[in-house]
């Protein structure tokens, strides 16, 4: 019975995938799971296999329509004032801003955030504990998808989890305590409890602040980031912040304290059963805490009615709920870890130790490298170390920090100490040499490695130690392929109100960077809470570059120094490794931006004016001066048959100091000046260069109006057909020898010179 189980849960999956985006890879899971029921000759399952699939195939589709017609236009914002109630633990706060999921009276889910205006606000939010109602008014608009490529989707993300629509609060705050009713009573109580418990988490030091939001919360500290670095580099923190390992080792104690207290297992049992579903939200409802609570239950469940269930039937059934709770649990990277391990673990054969831990790296390697483009090749050794000592020492020491800390911080602050040191300890181990920057697989040899390590793993002894060479030696090839790719690229990042732009050559020979994007730095007020600094370059230019295999840049080009172009150079500096910086001649003296450096490994810093050799040619600026927007670069370079103008964010004057020269120019695609400012982009300027497209980076709704209406009108006149960040998102010229072709990653508009 237990393979038949498994059979019938994954057409459920197969059509989640085919539904949810990814028509072909859902089709191909399709085709051989039908096939294999076919052959299993049990007709009855493989009718049972189909109605269950062409059931829940219906509702995705019904669902995805009553979503579809709730969601509003990603370009245009509605004002709106909306009723909504609010559960306690939904509310999450991040320096003054505030971001919450609310229901609404009809049923749909809303993406809520705002800012905070003042103490008395802050104190409110923070101290919620029972489900209250807001009448709030604000700017509503459909989710927007990932602007760049391989960026996090949290479009999709939320709308897998029936949310499409948000909504930017611009008025005050009015929001008063609601009673639960029949239809709430039960996650109201739940709910509270569980803010409770991040309150209390959040009063905690250190480390063990980090852990204990992380494993009885299922939240996420402002500090989880830098802490758990080392962590994530090796790959580890599938094995108890997603896998749901913790929930199996505090049911494990449970069961283990009511044996020895001779109570009733009858007694106990139910009482666990009954405890569960309210465990899952108390623990955040993750996607590894809810498999493990489902399969838990199913096996509860089954021997107080009399039955028996196996491992791999109580999986089949958590995965089938998963999927009907979430039906993008299986694009999720922490559901492909919880799900795809516990798998393993359920029908490895018998294996020794260390074949056992290869097996599991080698299952898991295809989603870490689909996800995070990388792993460390001390992934092994940390894993058996850090499974061993994590029911002996990481749990019982953060749950004796929270429970006991807050009446003698003393423990608490012992407790975090032990909990620091052993961050401390990853982090020096993942620093050491054996990272591998993989770059990002295509979806089916992804695949591909998934079934081959599956099949192999279900060999002899002998056949798997020869396959898996043959397996390694797979990974090397797509790892050349990479990382010597036969096509260039010219891409402008999407980074919001900003400018970054990637230069890759064949086979990365040289890569280059035209500023890095950043934002403006707004001073927070004192009641703030403190939060971590980010830097959108992790999410865009970086994220996309990991993809590619890529660890370093040649050349930096900052072409001024205003926040929006060069903010987000520490993270670059921090996670790449650049050969120089390339700057305005007189920006190499200037004390203001180089506090950026502090801190960053050395890098070569050149200045750059009329005249001077670097990679590309540079028009501007004729001589040393203030690295203001009249001062900036601009910058010349053909890629792929065509001739390409980066101007930065220069100004009329200098475009009309170009022109002065009496040199030719001309322009196959010109990056229009100061985000289509219409103090750039002057008539006589794009009449000399007379490009062919004109591309614009500009960030969505931006207070300065950019693209102003002047500058398009100007494109128009010269009938330049343009490209926008803010409609169109990254916008990629990909080149092969002296041929290209363009493609965007949104499609908001065409280009157009109307």
């Amino acid at each position: 019975m237990r393979r038949y189980s498994f059979f019938v849960v994954l057409p459920l999956a197969a059509v989640s995938v085919m539904l949810g985006g990814h028509f072909w890879g859902g089709s191909v899971l399709l085709g051989v799971t039908l096939g294999r029921l076919v052959a299993l000759r049990h007709w009855r399952i493989v009718v049972l296999g189909l109605i269950l699939a062409l059931g829940f195939g219906g509702w995705l589709v019904s669902r995805q329509r009553r979503l579809t017609n709730r969601r509003l236009s990603v370009t245009q914002v509605t004002p709106q004032t909306v009723r909504l109630r609010v559960a306690p633990d939904s509310v999450s706060i991040r320096g003054t801003g505030y971001h919450l999921v609310g229901h609404r009276a009809d049923g749909e889910r809303l993406l809520v955030h705002g800012q905070l205006r003042s103490v008395a606000e802050l104190r409110t939010l923070q101290h919620l504990t029972v489900p209250t109602e807001w009448v709030v008014t604000g700017a509503a608009q459909g989710l927007l998808p990932a602007p760049n490529q391989h960026q996090f989707d949290a479009a999709r993300y939320w709308e897998h989890r029936g949310v499409v629509n948000t909504l930017r609060v611009t008025g005050p705050l009015h929001l008063r305590p609601v009673a639960s009713d029949a239809r709430h009573w039960w996650g109201d109580y739940w709910h509270g409890w569980r803010s409770r418990l991040i309150q209390r988490c959040q009063r905690l030091p250190g480390a063990l602040k980090v852990y204990a939001l992380g494993l009885f919360p299922g939240s996420r500290a402002t500090e989880a980031a830098q802490e758990l670095a080392g962590m994530q580099r090796l790959g580890l923190i599938h094995l108890f912040a997603i896998s749901g390992l913790h929930v199996a080792l505090l049911l494990t104690v449970l069961e283990w304290s009511a044996v020895h207290l001779h109570l009733s297992r009858e007694w106990w049992e139910w009482g666990l059963l009954l405890l569960l579903p309210g465990y899952a939200v108390l623990a955040g409802g993750g996607s590894g805490v809810l498999r493990a609570c489902w399969m838990r239950a199913v096996q509860l469940g089954a021997r107080r009615t009399g039955h028996s269930v196996d491992g791999l039937t109580a999986w089949s059934v958590a995965l089938g709920v998963g999927l009907w709770q979430n039906p993008g649990l299986l694009f999720e990277l922490g559901s492909q870890l919880s799900y795809g391990l516990s798998l393993g673990l359920i029908l490895l054969p018998p294996l020794s130790a260390g074949w056992r831990q290869l097996s599991l790296t080698l299952l898991s390697l295809p989603s870490l490298l689909t996800g995070i483009f990388q792993w460390h090749g001390l992934t092994i050794l940390a894993n058996a170390v850090v499974v061993p000592l994590f029911p002996l020492v990481i749990l019982p020491v953060t749950v004796v920090g929270t429970t006991v800390g807050p009446v003698f911080p003393g423990i608490a602050r012992a407790c975090a100490a032990v909990l620091g040191t052993f961050d401390a300890g990853l982090t020096g181990l993942a620093s050491l040499p054996g990272n591998v920057l993989f770059g990002r697989p295509a979806w089916w040899i992804a695949w591909a490695w998934l079934a081959g390590t599956w099949w192999l793993l279900s060999r002899p002894s002998r056949e798997r130690r020869r396959g898996v060479k043959w397996l390694v030696a797979s990974y090397v090839v797509v790892f050349g392929v990479i990382h010597l790719p036969l096509t260039g690229e010219v891409t402008y990042f999407d980074v919001g109100q900003g400018d970054s732009i990637l230069i890759r050559e064949p086979l990365n020979r040289h890569v280059t960077l035209i500023d890095v994007g950043g934002r403006l730095a707004f001073p927070q007020p004192h009641w703030a809470p403190p939060q971590a600094v980010q830097y959108g370059a992790t999410h865009t230019s970086i994220n996309y570059l990991k993809s590619l295999g890529i660890d370093h840049v040649d050349d930096v080009y900052l072409t001024h120094h205003d926040a929006d172009h060069i903010g987000d150079l520490p993270a670059i500096l921090q996670n790449l490794r650049v050969r120089r910086l390339l700057v305005p001649a007189g920006m190499e003296r200037e004390p203001g931006w180089q506090r950026l450096l502090r801190g960053a490994p050395r890098v070569t810093i050149q200045p750059l004016q009329v005249g001077m050799a670097a990679g590309l040619r540079v028009w501007h600026p004729f001589r040393p001066g203030v690295a203001d927007n009249g001062g900036s670069l601009a910058l010349q370079g053909r890629y792929g048959g065509l001739n390409f103008w980066f101007m930065g964010d220069l100004d009329q004057a200098g475009e009309r100091q170009i022109l002065a020269t009496g040199l030719p120019i001309h322009a196959d695609v010109l990056k229009v000046g100061h985000h289509g400012s219409k103090t750039a982009t002057a008539p006589a300027f794009v009449r000399q260069l007379r490009p062919r497209l004109a591309i614009i980076s500009a960030g969505r709704h931006n207070r300065y109006g950019h693209p102003d209406q002047e500058t398009l009108a100007t494109l128009r006149q010269q009938h330049v057909p343009y490209w926008s960040t803010q409609e169109n998102g990254m916008i990629r010229y990909t080149y092969w020898g002296q041929r290209g072709s363009w493609s965007t990653k949104l499609h908001l508009r065409e280009a157009s010179s109307t």
